[in-house]
């Protein structure tokens, strides 16, 4: 029974979005809320917040971000760039890759 609790309860503990984004482009990611969980033992190492992020034809890891009720991830590297992504409450969306100065907005559902 306790194996079936537990099935159940671990996808809500994941939030996966969608965006439609200014510029006609898809972007998805996954927000693992099990990696925000305080550590069982205070001598565990801290724990490393990873999501994979799909946005048009590229792939790249970022780390997720959970401020309150907003959402989003957050990735230096991948030639030079520096990017937040940040999802509000209604839905709406803003990339910004401060860089290269790129601005984009978009709509996000969560599935």
């Amino acid at each position: 029974m306790l194996a079936i609790a537990c099935t159940t309860a671990s996808p809500a503990l994941a939030d996966t979005l969608i965006c439609q984004m200014s510029d006609g482009s898809d972007l998805s990611f996954v927000i693992d809320r099990n990696q925000f969980m305080d550590a069982v033992d205070a001598n565990e190492p801290p724990r490393r917040k990873v999501t994979t992020v799909r946005h048009g034809a590229h792939q790249f890891t970022a780390e997720p971000l959970l401020i309150g009720q907003m959402r989003g991830f957050h990735a230096d590297g991948m030639g030079g760039t520096s990017i937040m992504f940040v999802v509000t409450p209604d839905g709406s969306a803003t990339y910004t890759n401060a860089q290269v100065g790129q601005i984009l907005t978009g709509d996000c559902e969560d599935q």
